[in-house]
């Protein structure tokens, strides 16, 4: 099963996926649940001007029917009563997929935290969790995500890195297809320059010796030439060190084509590489196509597990 949940109700999350769950076909469509308010859906559906039908656990709607899962009302924001709700469901063989939301709309244990991928961290209990954004056949991993800049150094450690890039090689071999190649950034401009811009990145390097045992390892190279590296005919892991050296390239690249997944929970957690853009809530101008990419990478997901 692919659990979808609301995000921010005031976002375009629902209308792109309304939008992209139209592509799909009649036997396609019986794979997803939406969880969601149902006042923000009729409201997303009266915006969008589509006829539709609410009725029990379905939503009709043009000549689609989405299975339906309302979250119940409290007094928690609407986007952590959806995720809450589809977490009591989800299971190993389920896909949780989020619509984008805010950071201050997700609360886990009277707690704010600062994105999904936080907030799995704790519900789970496990602090090496991965943020991974995948695009077609390129996968970039961050070791560092919503964090300061000035904390990023100090945070960073061999055994961290190792880690997650196994954990990493794990989770693209079960959902996608397995990675053949990794190369790791350093942490500071040129690799720090013998020692002169720093002398942190040799947690790189201890990291490439305990990979180096278990896959092809390049790095650590300078984080601004790492894409060049990309013509190798390997199936490459990217791996950057903090989110703003990585994440330029990839947005700059793929736009809205891309896949913010989370790797190391029981279950794949994916959303779309994109935000609320309140601006244009409502207006119905919302650009879907990363919405159907990862529809349709759910649904390959989804088959790929069924067939285990």
């Amino acid at each position: 099963m692919i659990y979808v949940t609301q995000g921010h109700e005031l976002g375009i999350g629902i209308e792109v996926f309304l939008k992209s769950f139209s592509l799909l076909n009649s036997i396609q469509q019986k794979s997803f649940r939406l969880v969601a308010n149902k006042d923000t859906v009729e409201n997303n559906l009266k915006l969008l001007n589509f006829e539709y039908k609410i009725h029990n656990d379905k939503i009709y709607y043009n000549s689609n029917i989405l299975n339906f899962i309302e979250a119940n009302s409290t007094n928690l924001p609407q986007s952590t009563l959806s995720l809450n709700s589809a977490l009591d469901r989800v299971t190993e063989k389920d896909i949780l997929l989020t619509l984008p939301t805010s950071k201050d709309q997700l609360i886990d244990n009277n707690e704010l935290r600062k994105g999904y991928t936080e907030f799995l961290r704790y519900r789970f209990s496990r602090q090496n969790l991965c943020m991974v954004f995948k695009a077609y056949e390129d996968a970039t991993l961050l070791i560092t995500d919503h964090i300061p800049l000035s904390k990023v150094a100090e945070s960073i450690k061999a055994k961290q890195i190792n880690e997650k890039v196994i954990t990493t090689l794990n989770g693209f071999n079960k959902y996608f297809y397995p990675l053949t190649e990794v190369i790791l950034s350093g942490i500071n401009p040129h690799c720090g320059e013998g020692g002169l811009l720093g002398h942190e990145d040799h947690v790189i390097n201890d990291a490439l010796e305990a990979l180096k045992h278990t896959i092809k390892v390049i790095g650590p190279v300078s984080g601004d030439t790492l894409h060049f590296y990309s013509n190798s005919g390997e199936k490459q892991l990217k791996v950057y060190m903090f989110h703003d050296q990585g994440l330029p390239v990839f947005k700059d690249k793929y736009r809205t084509i891309g896949l913010n997944i989370t790797l190391g929970l029981p279950f794949l957690r994916m959303s779309v590489d994109h935000g609320t853009a309140f601006n244009i809530y409502g207006k119905g101008i919302a650009d879907f196509s990363g919405c159907y990419y990862m529809l349709k990478e759910a649904i390959k997901v989804n088959r790929k597990l069924l067939d285990e």
